[in-house]
């Protein structure tokens, strides 16, 4: 019996530190995803856009410049129309973390680059100053607004919120950011949370983009992840608004994904029929 306790207990912890060993080089390195996106009432000059969407970069005592400039090269080699950045960049204070986001300023597309806030802006007390640097570093930040977005003859409302849990002055206010478009009009809202698609469908938002969950990061966490939030990844509808959520370019904690893979998200807009 002491022989077979033996062996089983060899048998676990190789297999952990296999599972620990893949989840660091799976972490390290995130994918491409590409998703099809159908949507009723989006104008047809919109029709075929591409949408680069990242978030969660994480970027602290696990992840540096060089990871920053990775994710910027990804991004940068899919052309894309529009770029979306959708919070939790950063884990640590402006100081210590603000010179590895620098790759950040090469991020360019014909439509232009914008950034929200997550939580972890926040953690570290430097909220305020954290979008001050991403707007200082070239990229669009949306706090609680929205921008007109034209292609061809049409336009589409982009809107932008802080992330849900945000403390004040900065709390999410997405009747503010609608305020002054015509509801009418195609919505693209980019909220750090999946959770805040239920507001958003409320308000007629078409599509919602987010991060947050990392698809669970690791397993079996996925399971545990409906348990806060109304959708873990991928493409899903609430309510009235269809959502996509990304698992993140990063990692929270330990440098491990193990059963959700980073990514890099690319969506193409289509008109629905």
């Amino acid at each position: 019996r002491r022989t077979t306790v033996r062996r089983a207990n060899t048998v676990l912890v190789l297999g952990t530190v296999a599972a620990v060993g893949y989840g660091v080089v799976d972490a390290a390195s995130p994918e491409v995803t590409r998703t099809q996106v159908s949507l009723p009432g989006l104008p047809a000059s919109f029709d075929g856009m591409r949408v680069a969407v990242v978030s969660d970069l994480h970027v602290g005592p696990a992840r540096g410049e060089r990871f920053v400039a990775g994710v910027v090269d990804e991004i940068l080699a899919q052309s894309p129309d529009l770029i979306l950045v959708a919070g939790d960049l950063i884990d640590g204070t402006t100081e210590l973390v603000g010179p590895s986001l620098a790759p950040l300023s090469r991020l360019d597309a014909p439509m232009g680059v914008f950034v929200t806030s997550g939580n972890h802006e926040f953690y570290a007390g430097d909220g305020g100053r954290w979008l001050d640097l991403f707007d200082s570093l070239g990229p669009t930040v949306l706090r609680n607004e929205s921008v007109q977005l034209r292609r061809g003859s049409d336009t589409i409302d982009l809107v932008g919120i802080e992330d849900l849990t945000a403390p004040e002055p900065y709390q999410p206010d997405l009747p503010a950011a609608l305020n002054g478009t015509d509801r009418d009009d195609f919505q693209l809202l980019v909220a750090h949370q999946p959770k805040q698609a239920l507001e958003a469908s409320d308000l007629g938002v078409d599509l919602q983009v987010s991060g947050h969950t990392h698809g669970g990061q690791i397993w079996p966490i996925p399971y545990l992840v409906p348990l806060q939030q109304p959708t873990v990844q991928g493409l899903d509808t609430i309510g009235n608004t269809t959502i996509y959520t990304t698992r993140g370019a990063g990692a929270w904690g330990p440098p491990v994904r193990i059963g959700a893979p980073p990514e890099i998200t690319m969506l193409e807009l289509r008109t629905a029929a």
